[in-house]
């Protein structure tokens, strides 16, 4: 059937790969001008006489310095770092206190310095082979480093996340600067260190923490516009890298805190439960909006045969942003709810923590978060129009004409709809391949016109309708 190969191909793909995310944040411009001396303060010299304290735990974060061939770290990284990182673990560790999770990312320790165990890794090649692009630098470095790494496993934690540092190029190329599923990238100069912040110049200090946290699991998010951001600042997973690096306020959420004490890095001692072990679950979430409170009002249930610890809500508005030219969840505000009795769902969004809320699109992703640190996710989409939320009978479903999307797309309010009715607003019969299903409604598809014969029922967005695929003849919008 149509589109069957490339649909069979994305699984595949999906398959080898497994829940990799690519986190790759705005591009950090590498040749900003930065004043690095080469003449230490006296403040970074009594940093090496006197190592910092820092926690250890049974799994460790993975630093590894990556040096190309002609591009030699810097000779005191070890010392300056290890300062830098315990000051990142310190700064994390009391984010998570606003929360009430007392927990500390693990770094391991070399015992004869008492300093970070960074892993160095010579690098097949000169600088030039590394650059910012992922398709060409991502896999190539991995590779190099699963191949140091399997004559030198001793040096390795057994942890899945990992921190890649390449020193700065000196030919004022670029280089990767991103979080990569479970890895991170930044790079390394005589500035990152803790004297150098605040550092008006740059925003690599600040970045290599927001990639940092890409690699422990945690995507885009912004500040709640009301309750957070006036006193909080601004969340790092937003656009931290800056006010991190500037000195000003900048803070975890709730959201990010959740996600980081279920996080392998973060336990000590270790739980019974496997890192990440996938889990069979479903997800079905509604919402109504109370106009008198002006509250969505956010209700459902879900089952898992894993451990739920919490219900992750991101309510993010697909409009620009950040000046990138594309939606990248940076302005995604997240709420953290409670399992209710029973695996249920309940919770309230107020309106006023939103900032955009006129007229534009939403994905409202309802997550469940694992006690093993993974995350399920379940995205719907609603809009606003005129300020009013598109939800329940006011809102609608997407039907495209090929897998993932592709294709045609058109949007049905809630209604019933003949093959008559579908072909007139331009969906041909038997051509319905993915559903964008909008919040507050579910879609009933019958491969007979009329609502007659076989049927399915989505209650969520399927980007391939798989077993119905090419065969709805008649649908029905129902709201929730």
């Amino acid at each position: 059937m149509k589109n069957r190969k490339n649909h069979l191909r994305l699984s595949l793909l999906f398959m080898i790969t497994g829940t990799l995310l690519i986190n790759a944040c705005k591009k950090v411009p590498v040749a900003e001008t930065e004043a690095i001396s080469v003449k230490m303060k006296t403040s970074t010299l009594h940093e090496e006489t006197t190592t910092p304290t820092f926690v250890t735990n049974t799994k460790n974060l993975n630093i590894v310095m990556f040096v190309p061939t002609d591009n030699p770290a810097l000779p005191d990284y070890k010392t300056r770092l290890t300062a830098l990182f315990t000051h990142f673990q310190t700064w994390l560790h009391t984010e998570m206190l606003r929360y009430g999770y007392d927990k500390y990312m693990g770094l391991a320790k070399v015992d004869s310095t008492n300093l970070i165990r960074f892993i160095e890794i010579p690098a097949a090649g000169p600088q030039a082979d590394y650059p910012y692009s992922s398709s060409i630098s991502a896999t190539k470095i991995l590779n190099e480093i699963n191949a140091y790494k399997a004559t030198h496993a001793s040096e390795f934690s057994n942890s899945s996340h990992m921190l890649i540092l390449l020193p700065q190029r000196t030919d004022a190329g670029d280089q990767p600067f991103y979080g990569w599923g479970k890895n991170c990238f930044a790079l390394d100069n005589a500035n990152m260190a803790v004297d150098k912040i605040p550092n008006p110049n740059s925003n690599y200090l600040g970045g290599m923490l927001h990639e940092l946290g890409h690699g422990l699991n945690l995507p885009h998010d912004h500040a709640k516009y009301a309750s957070e951001q006036p006193t909080l600042g601004t969340s790092l997973m937003g656009s931290g890298n800056v006010t991190f690096s500037k000195g000003q306020p900048t803070f975890l959420t709730e959201v990010d805190a959740a996600i980081l004490n279920r996080n392998e890095v973060f336990q000590n001692p270790l739980p019974t439960e496997t890192p990440y072990e996938s889990a069979t679950t479903t997800i079905s979430a509604n919402a109504t909006f109370n106009s008198t409170t002006q509250a969505f009002n956010l209700t459902g249930s879900f089952t898992s045969n894993k451990d739920v610890s919490d219900i992750l809500v991101y309510m993010d508005p697909n409009v620009n942003s950040e000046g990138t030219g594309t939606n990248k969840d940076y302005n995604a505000v997240t709420w953290r709810f409670t399992p209710g009795t029973g695996n249920t769902i309940s919770g309230s969004i107020p309106l006023s923590e939103l900032y955009y809320k006129n007229n534009e699109p939403y994905e409202l992703k309802a997550k469940l978060l694992l006690k093993n640190g993974n995350v399920i996710t379940q995205t719907y989409s609603f809009s606003f129009l005129n300020g009013v939320p598109q939800i329940g009978s006011n809102g609608s479903a997407k039907f495209f004409q090929n897998a993932s999307y592709g294709g045609y797309g058109i949007s049905l309010p809630v209604g019933q709809y003949t093959t008559a009715d579908l072909v007139s607003l331009g969906i041909s019969n038997n051509d319905v391949s993915s559903v964008n299903v909008g919040l507050g409604v579910k879609v009933i598809m019958y491969d007979g016109d009329n609502f007659t014969g076989s049927s399915i029922e989505l209650t969520s967005s399927s980007s391939y309708t798989s077993t119905f695929n090419d065969k709805a003849s008649s649908i029905k919008v129902i709201a929730l």
